[in-house]
C-alpha cells in the first residue's frame, strides 16, 4: 500500500479510514482516556499501538489486557497487583498492569466484559490515578494513559445497569469508531494485497497476487469477522495455492466467499458418496455415545473415513478423490499422509501422492 493508504499498520483509504487516522493523529499527544469502538477483528489494537507510538510516551512501554479472558478475582490481581497471603496460591507480592505501565500506556481491550467491583476500580485510577492491590491498604499511584476498547454495546448495558454510566461518560470523553470491513469494501483489494505480500514474506515464497474473479469475490463478501478474517482465509488459500496467485479453485474450502453455504462444502459428490456421508452425518450423535469418543477424535475418525470412502471411489486417484470432497488436491494429500491413509490399490502401502 501506498504511504498515503496506511497509518502506523492500520491500512485503508476510505473516507471513514481517514477520518480515523485524522482523529488519532489530533488526540495522540493529549493524555486523555481515549475509547476505542468496533465490532470484532476491525483493527482496535492497531488504533491503541498507533495511539501510543505517536504519544510523548512512546518510549515507555505500551502494556495490552484481554479484560474478557479473566474472570473477576484474576482480573483484579492483574490489574492492580496483590499483597503476599492475599488469596490462596500468593506466595508473594505481586505488581500489576497498571504498575507496569507507568509512565507509558495501558490498553484495555473487551471493557465491556468487566465486572461492577472492576469498573469501579478503573473508575478511580482513572479520577484519581491511584489504587490499591488485592489484599493491601495501601494505595498506589501511577502515571499512566488509559486507552479502551470495546465492541459491546454500552449505551445499552448503562440502560440495563449492566455499566456503570459514571464510568461511561469517563470513557467517552474521545471515542474513535472504526467502522466494518462491509462499509469500506473498496480496501479489501488493498488490504488482501498487503497481507499477500506479508504472507509471502514470512513463508520465503508464495503467491503474491488474486485473481480477479476471486478478488471480485471477496469484495462482495459481508466480512463478518473483518479484518482478522480476511487475514486468516488469506494465510489459509495462500498456503495451498498452486499458482502465482489465488484463483476462484482456491477459496473453494470457503464456500461463504462463493455465496454458497457451508453445506456446499460436500456438495457434487456421487451418489454414492453422498449416501456414505449422509450415512456417517446420521449416525454421529450416536457413535460419541457408543464408542466412547470424544468430538474432536471423531470428528478425525469422520475425516478418515470420508478420504478412504473418496480414494476408494476414485480408484485412488488423489486428484479425484479431492473433487470428490470439494477440496485443494495438496491439502488432502497432507491429510492423507496425516493419517496414515493407504491407497485402495495397494493396502499395504501408505498413499504419499498420486
Amino acid at each position: 500500500a501506498a504511504a498515503a493508504d496506511r497509518f502506523e499498520r492500520l491500512i485503508g483509504r476510505h473516507p471513514r479510514m481517514r477520518q480515523v487516522y485524522a482523529l488519532i493523529d489530533k488526540v495522540a499527544r493529549h493524555p486523555s482516556v481515549v475509547l476505542i469502538r468496533g465490532e470484532s477483528g476491525t483493527g482496535k489494537e492497531l488504533v491503541a499501538e498507533a495511539l501510543h507510538v505517536r504519544s510523548p510516551r512512546a518510549a515507555e512501554a505500551l502494556v495490552k489486557v484481554n479484560c474478557g479472558a479473566l474472570v473477576e478475582t484474576l482480573l483484579l490481581s492483574e490489574l492492580f497487583g496483590h499483597e503476599r497471603g492475599a488469596f490462596t496460591g500468593a506466595v508473594q507480592r505481586k505488581k500489576g498492569r497498571f504498575e507496569a505501565a507507568d509512565r507509558g500506556t495501558i490498553f484495555l481491550d473487551e471493557i465491556g466484559d468487566i465486572s461492577p467491583r472492576t469498573q469501579a476500580a478503573l473508575l478511580r485510577v482513572i479520577q484519581e490515578r491511584e489504587f490499591e492491590r488485592v489484599g493491601a491498604t495501601t494505595s498506589v499511584k501511577v502515571d499512566v494513559r488509559i486507552i479502551c476498547a470495546t465492541n459491546r454495546d454500552l449505551e445499552s448495558m448503562v440502560a440495563r445497569g449492566e455499566f456503570r454510566e459514571d464510568l461511561y461518560y469517563r470513557l467517552k470523553g474521545i471515542q474513535i469508531d472504526l467502522p466494518p470491513l462491509r462499509d469500506r469494501a473498496d480496501d479489501v483489494p488493498l488490504l488482501a494485497g498487503d497481507l499477500m505480500a506479508r504472507v509471502a514474506e514470512e513463508r520465503g515464497g508464495g503467491p503474491r497476487g488474486i485473481a480477479p474473479d476471486a478478488l471480485e469475490r471477496m469484495v462482495r463478501y459481508r466480512w463478518p469477522g473483518n479484518v482478522r478474517e480476511l487475514e486468516n482465509i488469506i494465510r489459509s488459500v495462500t498456503l495451498f495455492a498452486e499458482g502465482e496467485r489465488v484463483t476462484l479453485d482456491d477459496l473453494r474450502d470457503h464456500p461463504q466467499l462463493l455465496g454458497q453455504p457451508a453445506s456446499a462444502r460436500s456438495g457434487g459428490a456421487s451418489p454414492s458418496m453422498a449416501s456414505a456421508m449422509r450415512e456417517v452425518e446420521g449416525a454421529a450423535w450416536e457413535r460419541l455415545g457408543s464408542e466412547g469418543l470424544g468430538l474432536r477424535e471423531l470428528q478425525e475418525k469422520i475425516e478418515i473415513e470420508c478420504i478412504t470412502r473418496a480414494l476408494g471411489e476414485s480408484g485412488g486417484n488423489i486428484t479425484r478423490a479431492a473433487e470428490i470432497l470439494k477440496m485443494k488436491r495438496p491439502r488432502l494429500s497432507q491429510l492423507i499422509k496425516e493419517h496414515g491413509i493407504a491407497l485402495p490399490r495397494d493396502e499395504g502401502t501408505t498413499c504419499v501422492d498420486s
